[in-house]
């Protein structure tokens, strides 16, 4: 039986042996993107813990389980993806359950048109993501060299690259212990979805923290940040403290 950490090193072995080879769970194929083999399914379950969304599809009269990072999804929707690595026996701690047998993959497309090809190609990056433990009192020393709406640092985003910064804002969102640290999601009301230029992720490993609360967040802002499995940020910030 194996775990998340376990699964993400299967995994990163896997992509660098394979390549884009695929694993044969279906037949689908797809000219978008000829190395992987397509699904289209209909949603019959869905639960969500540890950063992990769990799905249980229907296609062709055939259920079984995918498993991808945190994504929200209704039962009765239909989604279209592309197999990555197939587990047997496979058991998550969070939800105290073992899996005969599921899939995991990187995105997911609602409705049947297949996600992009950039965004279901591997990491470039081979090594296993950092696994920490527990929750760790954050440091950060450096005094921001000042406070900005998020559409301003993506906007100055090339000066103020590996400085703190700070912003004023609201948790829009909160994955807790993906990587051994909190990733919060942050929103002031600037900027736009259709721009994706909205919001900003601050990783931390600072408890008490949930989703609607009023913080001003500190850290390290760093761009095009490769954390291996897919995790690729063309914008995040380090080492993040918060204040309410």
């Amino acid at each position: 039986m194996y775990t998340l950490r376990q699964l993400s090193w299967f995994l990163l072995l896997f992509l660098a042996v394979a390549g884009t080879k695929a694993w044969s769970y279906g037949t689908g194929k797809s000219d978008q993107n000829p190395g992987g083999i397509a699904h289209t399914a209909t949603v019959m379950e869905t639960m969500s813990s540890a950063g992990y969304t769990y799905i249980r599809v229907e296609e062709k009269g055939k259920a079984f389980w995918i498993a991808l990072p945190e994504t929200q999804v209704s039962v009765g929707e239909e989604v279209s993806f592309y197999e990555q690595m197939l587990m047997e026996n496979f058991t998550s701690k969070s939800l105290n359950r073992t899996f005969d047998r599921i899939l995991f993959v990187e995105a997911i497309n609602k409705g049947s048109k297949l996600p992009d090809k950039a965004i279901v190609n591997p990491s470039p990056n081979k090594k296993p993501p950092e696994q920490l433990t527990g929750k760790q009192k954050p440091k950060l020393s450096d005094i921001p060299v000042g406070r900005f709406t998020i559409k301003e640092i993506f906007e100055q985003k090339d000066d103020l690259v590996g400085k703190t910064i700070e912003v004023e804002g609201k948790i829009s969102k909160l994955s807790s212990q993906i990587m051994g640290r909190d990733w919060v999601h942050v929103e002031d009301g600037t900027g736009t979805k259709q721009e994706k230029n909205n919001k900003i992720i601050f990783r931390t490993t600072q408890a008490g923290l949930a989703v609607g609360d009023d913080v001003v967040a500190k850290g390290i802002l760093y761009l095009n940040k490769d954390f291996g499995y897919g995790y690729f940020y063309s914008l995040i910030v380090e080492d993040s403290v918060f204040a309410k």
